[in-house]
């Protein structure tokens, strides 16, 4: 019996869920929740077929940026360099922020 490749997006689930793939109602709950939390205001991926780079801008709400900003800092490792710039935005008051996030693939 062939043993299969695992491809990317089977890593990205593991890495994100702890598991092979999420269930329909636990992808509803990680999408909905992320909806709640931010908004990909734009993204570009370089490399094919595999990604090599990828760069995004988010926007997240004041009460959740700490959180977020933390998830994504946990995703830099020996795979992943994650390198975030993040500006805050409303006068006095910040109203959020927007997070410029670069994720680059460790080249072998």
């Amino acid at each position: 019996m062939e043993k299969k490749s695992v491809r990317g997006s089977t890593k990205v689930w593991e890495r994100v869920f702890d598991k092979k793939a999420p269930s329909n109602d636990e992808l509803n709950q990680a999408v909905t929740a992320a909806r709640g939390e931010y908004t990909v205001k734009r993204w570009w991926k370089y490399g094919q077929p595999a990604i090599d780079l990828i760069k995004g801008t988010i926007d997240v709400s004041a009460a959740s940026a700490g959180t977020v900003i933390q998830d994504l800092l946990n995703l830099h490792g020996q795979e992943i360099q994650v390198n975030l710039d993040v500006f805050p935005y409303g006068i006095t008051n910040p109203e959020g922020v927007y997070v410029n996030v670069t994720l680059e693939r460790k080249l072998k």
